[in-house]
């Protein structure tokens, strides 16, 4: 991955337990390190059991782009289109698990 999120845990970790998330991971070009210059990252979440981000996933989304300094897609795991769940899955890097 072109992006060091090693020098980001603290505050991804942070970001995950406000929101409720358990997991996330970066998918897609980023986590294939082909991104170039203005590529967007591709993130997976998995909410904790019984929580619902509602509204606050527009916030959660924000926080992220502004800690990343990117535009960031944010995918639930549990919303993945059967098409393209195997591919994306397959890519996929956990950057927090609780």
């Amino acid at each position: 991955m072109s992006i060091d999120f090693t020098t980001i845990r603290p505050q991804l970790v942070r970001l995950c337990e406000k929101y409720g998330i358990v997991e996330l991971s970066v998918f897609g070009s980023v986590a294939r390190d082909e991104d170039r210059d203005g590529s967007d990252i591709d993130l997976l979440y998995v909410l904790k059991p019984g929580t619902d981000i509602g509204l606050e996933f527009f916030a959660f989304q924000e926080e992220l782009e502004e800690l990343l300094d990117r535009k960031v897609d944010v995918v639930s795991k549990e919303g993945l289109h059967w098409i393209i769940r195997d591919q994306v899955l397959g890519d996929a890097r956990v950057l927090y698990a609780a």
